[in-house]
């Protein structure tokens, strides 16, 4: 079964009007963050000032409380799930610029480039802490378990992606390794907190949890691809995981496809070179090709989900998999 992409693109604006309850969860998940997370220390404040300034497209929750719908009905633990999957996710965000040394995030400098390496570190360890004490305020071990399983996935994740990047060579199921547990993961779990907080069956949280999965993939590959597009076009800058020699799905696919010349300039060769040279090997038709066919992979499953067409699931796949920035 393949399933055609739809020709006009959603929005994010589009996809949260479709969803009645999402005003009353960001109600929820502000009044969170000044009870829960708020504290009077001065440069708490400032940073809790500049998540609030800098916050982003809310992926993370708007997939939970999608999972939630089609799975069965949104409650307060839906939103206790979805504030803390966006709170843990700012937290590695913060922890994810120290180990790449990233200077900008979301268009804007990044908190280590504003505050040094030691603050955004440690914030991001105590946004981490708050983030999963919301779980044990709402009675709410369960999600706990889910959110501190993909914490765990995910530091494991960046760890093996060291070691790779050391190691400087990396198979394709290294590859799916690597990105199962530093992206997916967080993807997995957010799918199956969703349909858990919709008190679905054991059967329906793990199908959710298999279609995050894939969706997580998808996004990981997809951010592989923007890495390899102009800078104005990715809003962020690019070029990052080569000069860090993190191997993208296209540069894997490319390298032993090439000959000892095409590598070097693969490897080492300007940007504009080395992307060239990606394009006229069909690096990046093949990485859109596995978009497609993960997309077609989460969508068909999607469709066993309790209530499949309350919400526009697969245009929401299609916005992670398929977004330009």
């Amino acid at each position: 079964m393949t399933l055609t992409l739809t020709a006009t693109r959603p929005s994010l604006r589009a996809l949260r009007q479709a969803l009645p309850e999402w005003p009353a969860y960001e109600k929820f998940y502000q009044e969170t963050l000044y009870r829960d997370v708020y504290r009077q220390n001065w440069l708490l404040k400032q940073l809790i000032r500049f998540l609030f300034h800098q916050k982003g497209k809310q992926i993370r929750p708007l997939t939970l409380l999608y999972f939630a719908k089609a799975c069965g009905e949104v409650t307060e633990a839906t939103f206790v799930g979805a504030t803390m999957v966006e709170i843990l996710h700012n937290a590695t965000l913060a922890h994810d610029d120290v180990v790449d040394d990233a200077d900008y995030r979301r268009g804007f400098f990044s908190f280590r480039a504003l505050w040094g390496n030691r603050i955004a570190v440690l914030w991001g360890d105590w946004l981490l802490a708050r983030g999963l004490l919301i779980a044990l305020r709402h009675q709410q071990p369960q999600l706990l378990t889910y959110t501190s399983e993909a914490v765990e996935a995910l530091a494991e994740g960046e760890l093996l992606q060291l070691k790779r990047m050391r190691e400087a060579s990396l198979t394709p199921e290294a590859y799916y390794e690597v990105i199962d547990k530093k992206t997916a993961a967080l993807f997995q779990a957010t799918a199956k907190m969703g349909a858990y907080s919709a008190e679905a069956l054991p059967e329906v949280i793990a199908l959710a949890g298999e279609i995050g999965l894939l969706i997580g993939r998808g996004f990981q590959i997809r951010d592989d691809l923007l890495d390899w597009t102009d800078a104005k076009t990715a809003g962020k800058p690019t070029d990052a995981d080569r000069q860090q020699k993190r191997f993208t799905l296209p540069l894997l696919w490319a390298i032993p496809r090439a000959s000892t010349r095409e590598r070097k300039r693969l490897l080492s060769g300007s940007f504009a070179e080395a992307r060239a040279l990606l394009s006229e090997m069909g690096a990046f038709q093949h990485a859109e090709s596995t978009l497609q066919a993960l997309y077609t992979q989460a969508a068909t499953l999607a469709q066993k989900l309790p209530h499949p067409s309350r919400v526009p699931l697969t245009e929401l796949f299609h916005l992670l998999l398929f977004r330009e920035k």
